[in-house]
């Protein structure tokens, strides 16, 4: 289930907006000048989806907000003024075209948990953490970043060994049993050379020690080699969705030519910067713009999950003009990668560059009141 339509009356006690979500896309773009309400979009949004109800309240001004989803359900806010001191919201679920209304429990319940929301915040850089004792820590976050690569690197390569073991165990019975297929010498070397690429792919991300060593074809051994290339197979295809994400990941920051550096992964780095003549920088010493690129690649590609709705405030904020507009091809990449649906609030018109056909420019749709 996913968002399809934002309708709000008087926001700020001065407009009203009906925003269509929904495109084949799965993203739209709000821009428009300060004041007009795109942040608080992303707000609105993730404040509702995230269950902080309490931000309807006194944070908001506003008379009306229709939220419409698949699965023709509709929430709708509405907020009564007490004395003009204090304001009060209240929250009603139904299906929208049968106008029927649903117990708040069972929305909860059975449609609040299957929608998913992310924000990207406009301060990216710096992160806090909540220690013991209530003492808040602010750390980097692309050093965090890349102690999180690293363990989902090793959730990997945990998962690949599990399935090791258990193919392992089973090798002799298998064996012993017999395949109900022959294989081929032209089906032999293809899924043979398919598997050798992608053992060279786990080497060059630091996922694996060496190549894949290719016999040669047997016709006396024809049942045995099956059954261990359906095994190696099997065992690497623990690998298949991180390796598509590190491609995308590592192919869009290295294709930004940053400046005499490259990204590398690393097993136990997660990520690391190295200079043309080799030597590792550290994270924090990329500038400000390669830091926000990073971090902003990072969080939709491995910090967001399939049907998650990905709201991000400027994705602009320190990146070059040439950055800015690759930005929305590399995230078309990205939603059809991770199937997501994206809404961004931007100032950039190199951010939008050709697609303004993906804009809701707030100022032009307004409805003063």
């Amino acid at each position: 289930m996913k968002i399809t339509r934002l309708k709000i009356e008087k926001l700020f006690d001065l407009f009203d907006y009906d925003i269509q979500l929904d495109n084949s896309e799965n993203l739209l773009i709000l821009t428009g000048p300060n004041g007009y309400g795109k942040t608080m979009m992303l707000n609105i949004i993730d404040s509702f989806l995230s269950g902080k109800l309490q931000f309807f309240n006194n944070n908001l001004i506003f008379d009306k907000i229709n939220l419409f989803f698949t699965d023709d359900i509709e929430i709708v806010i509405t907020q009564t003024n007490s004395n003009n001191k204090f304001r009060h919201a209240n929250v009603e679920y139904k299906y929208f075209k049968e106008n029927k209304e649903i117990n708040s429990m069972d929305f909860e319940d059975d449609y609040l948990t299957r929608i998913k929301v992310h924000l990207i915040k406009e301060q990216r850089l710096l992160k806090t953490i909540d220690k013991k004792d209530n003492v808040t820590q602010v750390i980097n976050t692309i050093n965090e970043n890349a102690k999180d690569l690293s363990k989902i690197i090793v959730l990997n390569i945990q998962e690949s060994l599990k399935i090791a073991q258990a193919l392992d165990s089973s090798f002799p019975k298998r064996l012993l049993n017999g395949m109900p297929t022959k294989l081929t010498p032209d089906e032999f070397n293809k899924r043979f050379n398919l598997l050798h690429d992608k053992q060279q792919q786990l080497k060059n991300y630091d996922l694996a020690d060496s190549e894949q060593d290719i016999p040669q074809y047997d016709e006396e051994n024809a049942k045995v080699l099956l059954i261990y290339l359906a095994d190696r197979e099997k065992k690497l295809s623990a690998f298949d969705n991180l390796l598509k994400r590190l491609d995308l990941f590592t192919n869009i920051l290295n294709e930004r030519r940053f400046t005499h550096k490259t990204i590398k992964i690393s097993k136990h780095r997660g990520f690391i910067f190295l200079t043309n003549q080799g030597k590792e920088l550290a994270l924090t010493d990329l500038s400000s713009g390669e830091q926000h690129e990073v971090v902003l690649l990072y969080e939709l590609i491995f910090n967001t999950n399939s049907d998650t709705l990905v709201l991000i405030d400027e994705p602009e904020i320190s990146l070059h003009i040439t950055w800015q507009k690759e930005f929305l091809n590399d995230l078309i990449q990205i939603i059809e990668l991770q199937k997501i649906q994206v809404l961004i609030a931007t100032h950039s018109p190199q951010i939008i560059n050709n697609r303004w056909d993906l804009v809701y420019n707030l100022e032009d749709k307004a409805i003063a009141v």
